[in-house]
């Protein structure tokens, strides 16, 4: 399960300044300022090896030098320090770390691929779970986790997973608009490691959770993620946006997170069979997490009937 991503008890923000005025558009700093504002209840531990002090935290030098155990880390360095990072991380028994750094897979460069290999390497060889790279990483209200300072801290019974950090961005922002709030939404980007299959399985169970919704590019392993899909329309409603099913889209959320993101017949044929409900913009997403959310869901040979769901379109 992956509750520990959730709930961490502790974070470290690594690439944070001290350095606030000359610094202010640091997006280390806007993580840091974004969990302060959700209300995170764990430790939060600023990491800049030119120390310093945040607030009244103190930015410590190397993830290694925090105090007590150390569960989550962000990740805002470039991205030729990360394997380093990693190797601190796995030394201090870190659980999870999520960069918002990009420059892997996502550049379709020989040296940014070869880079991702490599620190997936580290990371397994450590233990360590990755989220991205080149992601926006978790919004937890209960735990006070979050990307962003105006987003809600209340929670509410949406989870969402996003393969963008901007439709991330932009589907939390549009449903909060509308009156929505959410359980868990995760934005993964790359999906090295933990992957949208992952992300849909612990959701399918997360009691917290009566609707999912989901924006996706591409998958990494599409059998898997069928069979993820079908378990999740049998225990409550699931809506999709996939980008990119028209072919032309298909070629351009390949260059953007770097995975396959497949035939879109294919595709067609994948959401028709599972009987999820489809969006085709994010707005619509939204529209319907409101239905979902604040109608009944009516009985029929399937928790919906696809005649409802033309009628809603």
């Amino acid at each position: 399960m992956l509750d520990f991503i959730f709930n961490p008890r502790s974070v470290a923000i690594v690439g944070a300044s001290a350095n606030i005025e000359a610094n202010s558009a640091n997006v280390a700093n806007v993580y840091l300022e974004s969990f302060l504002s959700c209300g995170f209840s764990g430790l939060i531990y600023p990491i800049n090896r030119k120390g310093g002090q945040i607030r009244d935290l103190k930015v410590y030098t190397n993830v290694k030098d925090v105090p007590g155990p150390l569960d989550y880390v962000v990740c805002c360095i470039q991205a030729h320090h990360v394997p380093q990072l990693i190797r601190d991380c796995a030394a201090k028994g870190v659980k999870a770390i999520q960069f918002f750094t990009a420059g892997f897979t996502e550049s379709e460069t020989e040296k940014g691929m070869a880079l991702q290999a490599e620190i997936v390497a580290l990371a397994q060889q450590g233990g360590v779970r990755l989220i991205g790279p080149n992601c926006m990483g978790v919004y937890c209200p209960s735990s006070g986790m979050s990307f962003a300072l105006d987003f809600p801290s209340q929670s509410g019974k949406v989870g969402y997973i996003s393969q963008s950090g901007g439709n991330a961005h932009f589907g939390i922002r549009y449903a909060v608009q509308r009156g929505i709030r959410f359980s868990k939404a995760i934005s993964y980007g790359n999906a090295c490691d933990v992957g949208e299959s992952d992300l849909l399985e612990y959701l399918t169970v997360d009691p917290e959770t009566d609707i999912i919704a989901i924006y996706i590019e591409g998958v990494k392993d599409g059998g898997r993620f069928v069979r993820a899909l079908e378990r999740a329309v049998a225990a409550k409603p699931v809506i999709v946006l996939k980008w990119g099913r028209t072919d032309a889209g298909a070629r351009a959320a390949a260059s953007h997170t770097g995975a396959l993101a497949g035939a879109s017949r294919v595709w067609e044929e994948v959401l028709r069979q599972t009987g999820v409900v489809t969006a085709d913009s994010v707005e619509e997403l939204a529209d319907l997490l409101v239905t979902f959310r604040y109608l009944a869901v009516p009985k029929g040979g399937g928790w919906v009937p696809w005649e409802l769901v033309a009628g809603l379109r």
